[in-house]
């Protein structure tokens, strides 16, 4: 169902513009989901569909904010471009569920929902699908199942399929959860508030962003984006999630696949049989997802065609990072051309 239609001029990247036709979508069924249509306005012909998936606790926002738009380039380049906020995210929280219980919900229900509806707005018969951190990992798993007719390629940036990989920090982390999670204490699914998170990392941005804030972990590579993009950032793309899905995620360092709750699916062996083109991304800066813990995605699949690169950058710098307009972005147009 479309909600809204309009013409908009956006910013791709400081003063680069360009003009796109919009639309504000929500899924039927009964999971209602909320996402941003994006393409050059008629009578411009797309080049294809593409479908961002965001990360945990964030939302569209990830792709998007008001000086440096991925969306808009993708859409600049010629792409039909669908935005999607997962259910709790977003505009989907006014829709449907307040917050998702597993990670599983996302792979079986949310981005195929959102995928048939772009596919028949758009006329295409197949989409690639661009996941940033979990956003990657859920790719990997619907484009293997639900969507394996429908999915054209696979992108995945600072993606960790081994949760914690090169990091001890990371691991120590994710042993400590398992363990509370074994003792019951998590088992009512607690929120986490990273919406909070966002505003307190905006608020102490210039201490962090000076290096003087001792921790081994970080979302960006200091001095990597320009201050007023990464406030507009931790303001608008940080938003809520909860205990579950995280633990889903931290799983996956333990060296457990990614599989489905009822012990039938194993999303991750689906994945790395699956031929279709595959670009995996990393950050050689990123101390959320460490190139250790995002190649094994690469070496693992299958796929006859797949690629894998790695910039110099941190976890948000790979989408919003002042150098990613000149680096990510080009290499995922041009691969994306080639297919």
């Amino acid at each position: 169902m479309i909600l809204r239609t309009e013409t908009v001029e956006q910013a791709i990247d400081g003063d680069v513009r360009g003009t796109f036709f919009k639309q504000v979508i929500l899924t039927p069924g009964p999971v209602p989901l909320g996402m941003v249509r994006k393409v050059l306005p008629p009578p411009a012909e797309s080049l294809g569909a593409v479908m961002l998936v965001h990360g945990f606790g964030q939302n569209r926002y990830t792709w998007h904010v008001s000086t440096r738009s991925f969306s808009g380039y993708l859409a600049a380049q010629g792409w039909d471009v669908f935005n999607i906020d997962l259910r709790g995210h977003g505009r989907s929280r006014r829709f449907g569920p307040k917050r998702p219980q597993l990670l599983e919900e996302y792979i079986r229900e949310d981005v195929p929902a959102c995928a048939h509806e772009a596919l028949k707005l758009s006329g295409h018969r197949q989409l690639f699908l661009i996941g940033h951190s979990m956003g990657g990992l859920i790719s990997y798993g619907v484009a293997a199942t639900a969507l394996r007719a429908e999915t054209r390629g696979v992108i995945s940036i600072g993606t960790p399929y081994r949760f914690g990989k090169g990091s001890r920090t990371l691991t120590a982390f994710a042993a400590l959860m398992r363990t509370v999670a074994f003792t019951g204490a998590l088992d009512s699914n607690p929120i986490v508030p990273l919406r909070s998170l966002g505003r307190q990392l905006k608020i102490i941005r210039p201490i962090w962003d000076s290096r003087l804030w001792p921790s081994p972990i970080r979302g960006w590579l200091p001095g990597s984006i320009e201050n007023e993009v990464l406030d507009e950032y931790l303001q608008r793309a940080f938003d809520w999630s909860n205990v579950a899905v995280a633990l889903d995620i931290l799983r996956t360092g333990n060296g457990e696949p990614l599989r489905g709750h009822d012990g039938r699916r194993d999303y991750a062996g689906a994945f790395e049989w699956l031929d279709v083109p595959l670009l995996i991304i990393a950050g050689s800066h990123d101390s959320l997802a460490q190139p250790q813990a995002v190649e094994p995605a690469f070496t693992r699949s299958h796929s006859e065609d797949k690629t894998y690169r790695v910039f110099p950058l941190g976890h948000i710098d790979l989408i919003v990072g002042r150098r990613a307009p000149v680096t990510v972005w080009p290499t995922i147009s041009a691969w994306l051309s080639r297919r």
